[in-house]
């Protein structure tokens, strides 16, 4: 009831019946307004006296004042700024201020409400407006290009947008042209700063708040970029080098069905892609510029994969591949195809059309030889093309020359042949086939072969069973062999007499013939050893009457060649069987003739003798092979008669011999 006593008093002022009427009707709206039928009628509608009031603006953005002016005729006037279009006039509060400013955006209904014309009242509508940012996002381009690209759901209501390109060009766009993206060429490469702001138009003339983008920095136009090398590393993998300008941003470009295709691979300024391809075919590549603005790309020339064949023929490889397809053009020129064995140089070619090279160069069979070509073209800047490289073995179908000396020796009981290889037409790589005829056979049948190495151990030979001889035939690894080595056989010792030792005489030599012969002498028994030479070329040797008193020897033969090499023979042990002589009758009178019963050989080492009566009982007994039974029972001359005897001896080699019998006893 504020305003009700401002009105009173200024009806004590005025004095004057018009003026009491009035207060009167005013009072008579006031009780009608809080009637409870009337709480919830908006108080704008159908006011009964209505009032009087303008607005500055009644459009204005959030943070801008928004003002009244009250009009004439209206006295003890009071506002509200946010009217809710449903409370009576008794439950809404006025203030006398004429200005307010809003927070958020939205539409609001401000009320007034007054004394003048009898009570009045009026409504007014007011719209406040976002001033939200416009978010955009800045992008370099090639040329000295940028590109704003805005979010279009930040781009509100504003009627224009002035864009700042950070070199004293602003522009007004309306909403449409914001819609696309928006370009601009600076005169000169640098950094700029970006600038978006939406601008409302009359009454409300306000502006968003600024949007500042990250600098940015654009460069002059983009040099073309080039592939500096191009090298295929296996035969699904290539590697390509790049050059582009400081900054610039390319894609890798393949050829495909007579078409470049982008491969997804990207790069910035310099570097390098691998390409996962068929690179067993030719395979062509560019590089392109890209850029934001989606600018016609500059292209690199065309660089295109080498791939060689390489064929094995006699004594020489050729190479084959396509002629160099990339972009040859007066700019880009073709300088040479350079050819590499291994790692080493082996040719130039400078005909860019030449499609083929044959290197004749020491081609060795078995060899394994590596090709790889590389094309230098030099344009814009040199590029390296290098194929993957090619690996083929050589042939050489030259006959390899005769098998140097060959020996056999016998080696643990089995032949071991050492042979000397090939002077010519040999290769690094070779077989020796080993062929082996038995003792006095003419068929000679492989027994083994050997890679690579001259030395062979034929482990399924017995070399004390009999003699052996070999011949050696040298394989290329292209299959040219050799003529059989002359034969070779070991030297077989044994003894074809009771006295002697006879051994084989083919040679285990070739080409060397046989100068002499040595014999090696081991004792059985201590294991020494002796040599007897000066035998000459003889294969028999009559032992010496010391060597028949040795009940076992081990012999072995040496065979030297007129140059000095040595072969040996196997093993042979010479042993005799030990020898026992046993009387059968002997005659104990003491008359010095055959008075003992006396055992006597040779090679004895233990001895022992018992004999029996004839109940079986042992009536003599003695380990002393000089001794013998005297024909003494108990000190007591026993009968004439048989008696039974038991002789064990054991030799010099440990072999033991039984003798049982009977000896007549006679006095």
């Amino acid at each position: 009831m504020r305003i009700l006593r401002l009105w009173l008093i200024d009806v004590g002022a005025k004095a004057n019946v018009l003026a009491y009427w009035k207060v009167m009707a005013l009072l008579g709206l006031l009780l009608l307004c809080k009637s409870p039928s009337t709480q919830a009628q908006n108080a704008c509608i159908n006011p009964l006296f209505p009032g009087n009031f303008s607005l500055t603006k009644d459009k204005v953005c959030v943070g801008t004042p928004v003002e009244v002016k009250t009009g004439p005729n209206i006295i003890n006037v009071g506002y509200n700024f946010q009217y809710d279009g449903k409370s009576p006039l008794g439950q809404v509060t006025f203030a006398s201020s004429t200005t307010a400013t809003y927070a958020q955006p939205g539409s609001y209904t401000i009320i007034q409400y007054g004394s003048g014309g009898g009570g009045t009242v009026l409504c007014k509508e007011v719209t406040v407006l976002p001033v939200d940012q416009v978010k955009f996002a800045a992008k370099s381009c090639s040329g000295r290009r940028a590109m704003i690209v805005p979010d279009a759901s930040t781009l509100g209501q504003y009627d224009q947008y002035e864009v700042y390109w950070g070199d004293g060009v602003r522009e007004l766009k309306t909403r449409a042209q914001m819609a696309l993206e928006l370009s601009h060429t600076y005169t000169n490469a640098g950094t700029y700063t970006l600038t978006v702001q939406g601008i409302y138009n009359a009454p409300a003339s306000c502006r968003s708040t600024l949007t500042t983008a990250p600098p940015i920095t654009v460069a002059a136009n983009a040099a073309q970029p080039t592939i500096t090398a191009l090298k295929t590393t296996s035969d699904n993998s290539i590697d390509i080098t790049y050059m582009a300008g400081a900054g610039s941003s390319v894609q890798l470009f393949q050829k495909i069905n007579g078409t470049y295709a982008a491969t997804g691979q990207t790069g910035t300024g310099g570097g390098s892609f691998t390409v996962q391809t068929d690179a067993k075919q030719v395979q062509c590549f560019q590089v392109q510029t890209q850029d934001a603005c989606n600018s016609t790309p500059l292209k690199s020339d065309e660089v295109c994969s080498l791939v060689i064949d390489v064929k094995a023929a006699n004594k020489q490889n050729n190479l084959s591949w396509q002629p160099y397809a990339g972009t040859i053009s007066g700019a880009t020129q073709f300088r040479s195809y350079r050819i590499y064995k291994g790692s080493l140089p082996a040719g130039v070619v400078t005909n860019q059309a030449t499609s083929s090279y044959s290197d004749n160069s020491n081609i060795a069979c078995g060899v394994q030889y590596c090709y790889s070509i590389e094309a230098t073209i030099a344009g814009t800047a040199q590029t390296i093309v290098t194929s993957a490289p090619v690996c083929v073995l050589g042939i050489n179908g030259e006959l390899p020359g005769d098998l140097g000396s060959t020996v056999v020796s016998i080696e643990n009981n089995h032949p071991h042949l050492v042979v000397s290889l090939p002077t010519t037409g040999a290769s690094s790589s070779y077989t020796l086939v080993v062929s082996r005829a038995s003792e006095g056979s003419n068929t000679y049948t492989p027994v083994g072969t050997i890679a690579n190495k001259n030395a062979f151990t034929d482990e399924t030979a017995d070399a004390s069973t009999g003699s052996y001889c070999y011949q050696i035939t040298y394989l290329t690894n292209c299959g040219v062999a050799s003529a059989p080595s002359a034969p070779v056989c070991s030297v077989y010792l044994t003894s074809k007499s009771p006295t002697g030792i006879d051994w084989t005489a083919e040679s285990p030599f070739t080409p060397e013939k046989i100068g002499n012969y040595i014999i090696e002498v081991i004792d059985s028994v201590n294991n020494t050893r002796r040599e007897i030479t000066n035998i000459g070329v003889n294969t028999h040797y009559d032992l010496s009457a010391t060597d028949l008193d040795i009940q076992s020897q081990k012999y072995r033969i040496i065979a030297v060649s007129d140059n000095g090499a040595v072969s040996y023979s196997n093993f042979y042990t010479f042993r005799r069987e030990a020898k026992i002589w046993v009387p059968d009758a002997f005659t104990p009178n003491n008359d010095t003739q055959n008075d003992t019963f006396v055992i006597r050989g040779t090679y004895f080492d233990q001895f022992r003798m018992s004999i029996f009566d004839r109940w079986g009982e042992v009536i003599y007994s003695t380990t002393d092979k000089t001794q013998g039974w005297d024909g003494k029972v108990k000190g007591q001359d026993a009968a004439t008669g048989q008696y039974m005897y038991h002789i064990e001896v054991i030799d010099l080699t440990g072999v033991k011999t039984v003798r049982t019998g009977a000896v007549l006893l006679v006095r």
